[in-house]
């Protein structure tokens, strides 16, 4: 292995930690949800409130907050987001009312809308297209792992500790990668920044708006069906609050193992389309399969089925994306498309929340179940036409 490539994959390893913590800090919510419920006494309306407000405080920053690299190092702008969220939600882990955590879990979003555009922009330039689906599902490997410890470490330590801790640990992990990843990328500024950069509007076409379309269908869906999953199988399935924590990370570790496969797959076939509309049919099927398996544990083979294609492939699916966009005009776009789509998905677990309330969980999980068919139809529409 030669040089540059031994700087490829060290830049790799350390977004796929960065990647790892900066999700566990989102995704570590979900299974706290049943604790905090009990702790401050909310309803799903309010619980879906928590999500929501951190998920649209980290999504629709991330249009202007893409544009910061043309006044700062990208490496700054990234780390400091990390440093950022990591050090609200510290703030967030103390609070004594309902109204605090909410607002402070906000606080705390903001900080991560710097991460997606532009790792992903970096990724993309610095392993180009035939290394890209293998590098974009090994970087999903470590948002995958970071879904894995997060819940594993709630069901470990509630049993003995409040759900304060937790979130303090992570944040404390939050802090030591904020500051290992900044010394890191100090010594790699050529590979990661282009050497001209312009103002630009976003890049458009007719495949991206569809893409953005389809994947922005799937996003309520994923969305609504992860924020409620451990809240799902505890009010309808009957398991205890840590051992749905634990099955939370058993679905997310189906989808960190296949990412990296799925990945190359997709390189290997060259081409994109094929295994998203695979990811989101087998989607559907799984959700269809939360609703009416009532056994405890045959309802396992669903939740790692959604966990290999719901949340394994999904971020997969951004390649088709990706390639879709100059080079160049990948941090505006991507910051764009990610505030579009993430701001729509992260409004979902509000109002699954008030479904929940008025026809039950189950028929809400009904409702999402149609949208993978939805956003499968869609992309069948767009053309491949990789740009650079």
């Amino acid at each position: 292995m030669n040089t540059e490539d031994k700087n490829r994959w060290f830049i790799l390893v350390a977004f796929v930690i960065a990647h790892g913590v900066n999700d566990g800090l989102g995704w570590i919510i979900p299974p706290l949800l049943p604790f905090i419920r009990e702790y401050f006494n909310l309803s799903y309306t309010e619980m879906g409130s928590i999500f929501s407000l951190f998920r649209l405080a980290s999504s629709i920053p991330q249009a202007p907050v893409a544009y910061l690299v043309h006044f700062f190092p990208a490496s700054y702008v990234l780390t400091g987001g990390l440093l950022w969220s990591s050090i609200a939600m510290v703030f967030a882990s103390f609070s004594v009312t309902y109204g605090v955590l909410l607002w402070l879990t906000a606080i705390s979003g903001l900080g991560r809308a710097t991460y997606h555009p532009l790792a992903v922009t970096i990724l993309s330039r610095v392993f180009g297209r035939d290394r890209l689906g293998r590098a974009i599902g090994f970087h999903l490997s470590g948002s995958g792992a970071g879904m894995v410890v997060a819940p594993f470490l709630v069901g470990l330590l509630l049993p003995r500790f409040s759900w304060r801790l937790p979130l303090q640990i992570w944040c404390g992990i939050g802090l030591l990668t904020g500051f290992g990843l900044a010394f890191f990328l100090r010594h790699h500024y050529k590979e990661i920044n282009p050497n001209v950069r312009s103002f630009h509007w976003p890049f458009f076409s007719r495949p991206l708006l569809l893409y953005i379309l389809s994947s922005s269908t799937w996003g309520i869906a994923q969305g609504g069906i992860l924020a409620f999953m451990a809240l799902f199988l505890v009010d309808k399935r009957g398991f205890q609050p840590e051992s749905a924590a634990l099955i939370f990370g058993l679905m997310a570790l189906a989808g960190m193992a296949c990412r990296p496969y799925l990945g190359a797959l997709m390189d290997q076939m060259g081409r994109r389309k094929p295994i998203i509309i695979m990811g989101y049919v087998i989607s559907a099927i799984s959700i269809l399969g939360l609703v009416f398996i009532a056994h405890r544990w045959l309802i396992i083979a669903p939740l790692i089925l959604l966990g290999i294609f719901g949340m394994g492939h999904s971020g997969l699916a951004d390649t088709f994306m990706i390639e879709s966009i100059p080079s160049l005009r990948r941090e505006e776009t991507l910051g764009f498309v990610y505030t579009f789509r993430m701001g729509i998905s992260a409004i979902s677990p509000f109002l699954i929340g008030i479904l929940a309330e008025l026809i039950k969980i189950e028929k809400a999980f009904l409702f999402l179940s149609i949208l993978p068919w939805v956003a499968a139809i869609i992309i069948l529409f767009a053309d491949e036409k990789p740009q650079d």
